[in-house]
């Protein structure tokens, strides 16, 4: 099953392509951090198989779903977290059916993502939620979509879970 970390990646990588210069540091910045922490070289196995396999690969989903908002510190799912943070986010105030349908699912998903254990868990499970909810109310998840643009942008105007 596909998880939405190809897709927040992949909108990462296009945000470094689109944004300015500032943004664009952020989002490399973000991206090469995770990568660092959970000892992955390279994205290329995830983009392939559409899926994180490894350990790695599911880690590197657990901190990019921390940058994200969709896990807390902890790297647990935490659905207030996320819908406060796409309640302030000024890209998700351009579609307001978007933002509703964004805020009830990140509601669904909180009896739906449980009994994993930390990020590296969490993330998986977070992402695949979150991108068959969004499906499930007729939005794409893929990152060349008006929701993930604005998830990416909204990661861009904000710092980090926890800062």
């Amino acid at each position: 099953m596909r998880t939405i970390l190809l897709v927040s990646v992949s909108a990462m990588l296009l945000a470094a392509t689109e944004a300015d210069d500032a943004d664009q540091m952020k989002v490399i910045s973000e991206i090469k951090a995770c990568m660092a922490s959970e000892n992955l070289d390279s994205l290329d196995p995830i983009r392939t198989n559409n899926e994180a396999r490894t350990s790695q690969e599911k880690c590197f989903i657990g901190c990019m779903m921390k940058n994200l908002h969709v896990l807390n510190s902890d790297g647990q799912y935490d659905s207030a977290l996320l819908k406060e943070h796409m309640s302030h986010c000024p890209e998700m105030a351009k579609d307001p059916q978007k933002k509703a349908d964004t805020l009830l699912v990140a509601e669904d998903c909180a009896a739906k993502v449980t009994g994993c254990n930390g990020y590296c868990e969490c993330g998986v499970v977070a992402g695949n939620c979150l991108a068959q909810g969004m499906e499930a109310k007729g939005h794409e998840t893929k990152y060349t979509t008006g929701f993930e643009t604005s998830w990416r942008r909204c990661m861009l105007r904000s710092g980090p879970s926890g800062t």
